[in-house]
């Protein structure tokens, strides 16, 4: 059972050598777009031996969420990707996933799982500690899926669409499960980034018409609250930059 990462990046190079670190050993392989970046993205991904393709978008393009995604799942198909993992580069697996990998994937193949969702955990002040007040302590995203060539349909919208293809998503009441394994988000760490990303997501989506919730809850700080990160569930590298607060 093959098992490869997507991965879509523009001007990551911030936080590429501590996914790639992260990412690498959990997976065979990886295939990622440089989405036309202007920095090293291009250099880190092209020199890393786990990227098996890489694919380059021209600069000075609009964000296309939807053809990056398509684009990624196509070269994962022609490269044997039997189960893809799609992870941002500001996020990062709990060190334990390399190890229970085969495991859980041997396992949904026996219980006919064909999705897993992620416990997303919004890392907030330093890279200890995740917020866990109102919708922050309940995130979950479908990001473990399998990859079958059969399955042709994807979701149409531009934004916050779901990686895996629509076959699975109908289906979801009986192939899909969670699972227990935290995925680190990092650019919540620091105020001035938590700004950018709601400013960001308010220019892409001005009439917030693809999340119920709108984005301003992105830098609302009313009735915060934190969680540690469990012992024995932290990520690695355990000296990330990017990660710094």
């Amino acid at each position: 059972m093959t098992l490869l990462a997507l991965l879509q990046a523009r001007n990551e190079a911030r936080y590429l050598p501590g996914w790639l670190e992260n990412v690498a050993a959990a997976v065979d392989g990886i295939i990622a777009i440089d989405d036309g970046s202007d920095d090293e993205t291009a250099s880190l991904l092209s020199a890393h031996p786990k990227v098996v393709k890489l694919i380059s978008n021209p600069s000075g393009g609009g964000w296309n969420e939807r053809g990056n995604h398509m684009a990624l799942i196509k070269a994962a198909r022609a490269h044997g990707g039997d189960w893809v993992l799609a992870i941002d580069a500001d996020e990062r697996l709990e060190q334990g996933f390399a190890a229970r990998r085969s495991h859980l994937l041997e396992e949904a193949y026996a219980r006919g799982i064909e999705a897993y969702t992620l416990q997303l955990r919004e890392l907030w002040g330093s890279r200890g500690q995740y917020r866990s007040d109102g919708i922050w302590g309940g995130k979950a995203r479908y990001r473990l899926f399998r990859n079958r060539p059969e399955h042709t349909k994807f979701d149409p919208r531009p934004l916050h669409r779901y990686w895996m293809p629509l076959e699975i998503v109908s289906r979801l009441a009986t192939v899909g499960a969670h699972l227990d394994v935290n995925l680190y988000h990092l650019r919540m760490i620091r105020a001035e980034d938590r700004a950018a990303r709601h400013a960001r997501y308010q220019a892409l989506d001005p009439e917030e018409r693809f999340q119920r919730q709108g984005y301003g809850y992105l830098v609302d700080e009313a009735g915060i609250a934190f969680r540690p990160v469990p012992p024995g569930r932290d990520f690695l590298p355990v000296n990330d930059p990017a990660a710094a607060d």
